[in-house]
C-alpha cells in the first residue's frame, strides 16, 4: 500500500499539519510507503523515515502573495500547483495507491482536488474543517456570531456578509468554492474521513451523494499518568485562541455568574473583552507543547463553549486523560464522548445561564472528583493512540482500494 499526503504545510503550524504529519510517520512506521507532498517549507524532522519521501512544491502561503490580486487568483486555482501535483500522481502504481488529501486551502487550492480525481487514484479526504462544503470553512456566520443557517453555496449562502473579514474577502472564497464544488463533484467515490462520529453526522448531508464515510479520531498520544485529584484544584480553564467562534466571553461572564476562578491560556482578539468582562480572570499567552499538560492537570474542569460545530480538538481527549472532567459545547465533536453529568457536561453554545450552572455543579468537591475519576477510566479503556488511528486508517482505505482496482 502506497499514500500520496497532501498538506499545504510540511511542518507543524496547526491541527491540520499535525495529523498530517504524524499520521505519515505512523503509516509509514507500520510499513506503509509514504509520499509526503507539501508546498510550504520547512519540512518536519518526523518525516524522516525510509518509507516516507518528501515532495516538496516550491509555493507559498496564499495571502503571503505580495499581490491581492495574483493572490486571489492563486487561492481559487493554482495552476502550477496543479500540475506538480498532475506529474507527481501520474508516476504512483496503480492498483496500490491511494491520494489523501488534508488541506490545501492555505497553498495548493482546489487544485489539489482536480488532480487527485483526475489521476484516477482512489481518494481520501480528511475534514479537519468544513471546507470542502463552506466558502468560510467553518459553517459559521462571524457577523452574527453564530452558526450558520445557509444551505452552502445558495443564493443566501453567496449573498450572506458572513466573512470574518470582508465582504470582498468572502466572495474571493465563494470563488475558490466553486471550483472546490466542481473539483469534487468529478471524484468517482471519495472517502471523507471523519474525526469524530458528530462530525460525521452534521457533515454528511452537505458532501456528494457518491461519497463513502468513515470516522476515524486523530491521535493524541498522553503519557498515563495518575488521575489528577481535581477536588484540590480551584479554577476552570480555557485553553486556545481567543475569537468570537470559541466563545470565551461567554465564559468569562458565565465563570463570573458562579463565582468559579478562571484562567484562560492563549492568545487572540478578543483578549482584552475578556479581561473587561471579567476582571478577576487569568489570562496567560500560550504555554510551550511540553507544558499543556501540566497546564491542564492544574485545573478543576477544562471548558470548550464553542458556539460553531468544532469537528474534533484534542484538548478535551488531553484532560480526559488526566481525569479532568470537562464542560462543553453539545455541538462540538468531543461531545459524543461525554456521557452528560456522568463524566463532563455538556451545554448548549452561546447558553451563559446553563454553562453557569454547569460551572456551580463542578464547584461541589464530590462531583468534580467523581466526573474526573469516569472521564480517566472511560478515556484510558480506548485511548487515541497511534496506533489505534494507524489501524482504523489503513481499515478504512482498504475497501477504497480494493474498489479501485
Amino acid at each position: 500500500m502506497r499514500v500520496v499526503i497532501v498538506s499545504d504545510f510540511g511542518s507543524v503550524n496547526g491541527g491540520a499539519a499535525k495529523v498530517a504529519i504524524e499520521s505519515a510517520r505512523g503509516l509509514a512506521e507500520a510499513g506503509v510507503e509514504i509520499v509526503f507532498a507539501c508546498a510550504i517549507g520547512p519540512v518536519s524532522e518526523r518525516l524522516d523515515h525510509p518509507l516516507i519521501s518528501v515532495e516538496l512544491y516550491p509555493g507559498e502561503e496564499i495571502w503571503q502573495v505580495g499581490n491581492k490580486v495574483a493572490a486571489a487568483r492563486q487561492g481559487i486555482w493554482n495552476t502550477p500547483a496543479h500540475a506538480f501535483l498532475t506529474d507527481l500522481l501520474a508516476r504512483q502504481p496503480r492498483g496500490e495507491t491511494l491520494v489523501h488529501l488534508h488541506q490545501w486551502t492555505k497553498a495548493f487550492s482546489p487544485a489539489a482536488i482536480a488532480a487527485a480525481g483526475e489521476s484516477g487514484l482512489p481518494v481520501a479526504i480528511t475534514m479537519h474543517d468544513y471546507f470542502s462544503f463552506c466558502p468560510v470553512g467553518g459553517y459559521f456566520d462571524f457577523k452574527a456570531g453564530a452558526p450558520c443557517q445557509q444551505t452552502p453555496m445558495s443564493v443566501g449562502c453567496i449573498t450572506a456578509n458572513c466573512d470574518r473579514a470582508s465582504y470582498i474577502h468572502k466572495l474571493v472564497r465563494v470563488a475558490r468554492q466553486w471550483r472546490s464544488d466542481e473539483a469534487m463533484r468529478k471524484l468517482r467515490a471519495p472517502l471523507f474521513i471523519h474525526v469524530s462520529d458528530f462530525a460525521r453526522r452534521f457533515a454528511e448531508p452537505f458532501l456528494p451523494k457518491q461519497a463513502q464515510h468513515a470516522v476515524v479520531e486523530n491521535m493524541m498520544e498522553a503519557q498515563k499518568r495518575r488521575p489528577v485529584d481535581v477536588a484540590k484544584n480551584r479554577h476552570a480553564l480555557f485553553l486556545g485562541r481567543f475569537t468570537q467562534e470559541k466563545a470565551g466571553d461567554i465564559l468569562a461572564l458565565a465563570a463570573q455568574d458562579a463565582g468559579m476562578p478562571v484562567r484562560f491560556v492563549g492568545e487572540g482578539p478578543l483578549a482584552e473583552e475578556i479581561a473587561r468582562l471579567n476582571p478577576q480572570a487569568e489570562i496567560r499567552g500560550w504555554v510551550p507543547a511540553e507544558q499543556v499538560f501540566d497546564e491542564i492537570a492544574a485545573a478543576r474542569c477544562l471548558v470548550l463553549p464553542s458556539l460553531w460545530y468544532e469537528p474534533g480538538p484534542l484538548v478535551i481527549a488531553e484532560a480526559r486523560s488526566l481525569g479532568v472532567p470537562v464542560v462543553l459545547s453539545r455541538t462540538t465533536g468531543p461531545a459524543s464522548w461525554i456521557e452528560d453529568g456522568e463524566d463532563g457536561i455538556l451545554v448548549e453554545g452561546g447558553d451563559r445561564t446553563g454553562l453557569a450552572k454547569a460551572l456551580g455543579r463542578l464547584i461541589d468537591d464530590n462531583a468534580a472528583a467523581r466526573m474526573g475519576a469516569a472521564a480517566y477510566r472511560r478515556y484510558w479503556d480506548d485511548p487515541l493512540t497511534m496506533q489505534r488511528h494507524v489501524r482504523r486508517l489503513i481499515e478504512a482505505y482498504r475497501p477504497v482500494l480494493t474498489a479501485a482496482a
